[in-house]
């Protein structure tokens, strides 16, 4: 296509189409009655030749509002095609009712505390070489053919972040910056799921840090309350898996257009912002609405070659489906003209494919709450740990202590087997989902019953690496609540686990 908007060329880039100068108003004819795609990229439809390609073409139909509902003309929204990454939802000029649809909230208010939490205090922080010019396009398309795990992408070590204003850089470099950023943003949000609400905190404090420098200007919004509801972060049915990026990058983007504005240090001057209004289901997407509610039907779209199975489901009569192949990291073109750069859809064939399908090795290291500027994230797999038990009686009461050895002076007299003080966990606590399990593992490993003692006191140690430096923590147990623990033991920046635990006599009768 030869129009200036579709090629989305260095002097329209970052602009919005509205912009532009408009011709006098045209009369959709039948032919165009396929949905037009963000910004000004038109799809083509079956009916048009390379003739009426050349002839000037109607401007795009204008997006519908009603008062301040937030509502969109069904005809245009979609799930987006892997294909053409400008056919994504376009959350860009909408009301925060219809943002916090698309994005899965159900309020207004989850999606103004989301938009501070520290995955996209540090998010924000990252995209400021760039903020001037977020192509999602571009970055949405080198996300879409990096290799991947089922539904995460992983970062090419071709990619880089700059270091400075990106002013004067090429588009495609900007996109590199961008799509690390979304990356990591989508692993950052998950692991924020999975952490303990004390966790959060302290890495919400860091990133409030960070934030505060490079934005000095606005103030670092006040501490919120953890666990905080996050986007949705898996594709529904009839999605591809970059709908989550392309998520992960509206609610970005969204904040990145209140910092510009007035609008976010009015709202997050005072704790307003942890209300808000209803999402109903007028305000969400076409496709994301519930059965009954008015919803077209969903439309699977077609994906390329490199869609991954999730997304690209092979039916009754698909006889050519096969697995999905990542692309080597070394035929990624940098070149302003490829197919990259310009956002083609155009694949490369089975034959390539296959020919350098032996030579895809890569390598990456792990990091537990992943450092946007240095290291590549995507989800690691279970870490295999050990966890040692110690007997302390330094946290045992003094007024327990001569029932305690009254208690063990009778074992040794009847023979009784004597634990060691120190020992390794026979099972797993991550695997517990029970608290109780794990107490009654510890009863059996040091024999309560046949010694005639119980837990008394619980402690956790262990060494904590989160902010760089590794520091000592100490929980107790009494105080933490079961999955916060168990996230805890699960933090890769966590280790040397050690479970101090005390004991008391069942029977602390002064008679031997």
């Amino acid at each position: 296509m030869h129009s200036h908007c579709a090629l989305r060329s260095s002097s329209w880039a970052g602009r919005d189409c509205r912009n532009k100068p408009t011709p006098a108003p045209v009369v959709l004819l039948p032919n165009f009655s396929s949905p037009l795609t963000t910004d000004c990229s038109l799809s083509r439809h079956p009916n048009m030749d390379e003739h009426s390609l050349s002839l000037p073409q109607p401007p795009p139909a204008k997006r519908i509002r009603l008062d301040d509902d937030d509502t969109l003309a069904d005809e245009d929204e979609g799930p987006g095609d892997a294909a053409r990454p400008e056919t994504f939802f376009d959350c860009y000029n909408m009301g925060d009712r219809k943002t916090a649809g698309y994005l899965g909230f159900s309020n207004t208010s989850e999606l103004h505390v989301c938009s501070v939490s520290w995955p996209l205090l540090r998010a924000t922080a990252a995209i400021h070489p760039i903020a001037h010019k977020l192509n999602k396009e571009l970055a949405l398309g080198l996300i879409r053919d990096a290799p991947r795990s089922a539904t995460s992408a992983f970062i090419l070590e071709s990619w880089s972040l700059l270091d400075s204003d990106g002013k004067g850089l090429s588009n495609l470099r900007k996109a590199e910056h961008l799509a690390i950023v979304l990356i990591n943003l989508k692993s950052d949000l998950a692991r924020m799921v999975a952490a303990s609400d004390n966790t959060n905190q302290l890495q919400h404090a860091h990133d409030c840090q960070k934030f505060r420098t490079v934005y000095p200007s606005h103030l670092c919004p006040p501490q919120i309350s953890y666990p905080v509801k996050s986007p949705l972060l898996a594709p529904s049915d009839g999605e591809d898996f970059l709908e989550s990026y392309n998520r992960c990058f509206s609610l970005l983007r969204h904040m990145r257009n209140i910092l510009k504005s007035s609008v976010y240090d009015t709202r997050y001057n005072t704790d307003k912002f942890k209300s808000g209004q209803y999402v109903d289901e007028k305000h969400k997407p076409a496709w994301m609405r519930a059965q009954g509610s008015g919803a077209p039907p969903i439309t699977q779209p077609q994906h390329g070659l490199d869609s991954p199975p999730q997304s690209r489901r092979p039916s009754a009569v698909d006889k050519t489906h096969k697995p999905w192949i990542p692309t080597h990291p070394r035929g990624l073109s940098k070149s302003p003209t490829s197919q990259y750069a310009l956002g083609s859809a155009s694949q490369p064939g089975p034959a390539a494919v296959k020919e350098r399908e032996p030579s895809v090795n890569y390598q990456f290291s792990l990091s537990a709450i992943h450092s946007i500027e240095i290291n590549p994230s995507y989800e690691p797999p279970p870490i295999s740990r050990s966890f040692a038990i110690l007997w302390d009686h330094t946290i045992e009461p003094d007024y327990l202590k001569p029932g305690l050895k009254r208690a063990m002076d009778r074992a040794k007299a009847t023979g009784a087997h004597l634990p060691s003080k120190l020992q390794k966990l026979k099972k797993d606590p991550r695997d517990m989902n029970r608290e109780t399990l794990f107490y009654e593992q510890i009863r059996a490993q040091f024999e309560c019953r046949a010694l005639g003692i119980d837990l008394g006191k619980l402690l956790l140690q262990y060494n904590s690496s989160t902010f760089g430096e590794s520091i000592l923590v100490t929980q107790n147990l009494e105080d933490e609540a079961w999955p916060d623990t168990q996230a805890a033991l699960a933090d890769s920046d966590n280790d040397k686990f050690v479970f101090r635990v005390g004991f008391f006599a069942l029977n602390n009768d002064d008679d031997d």
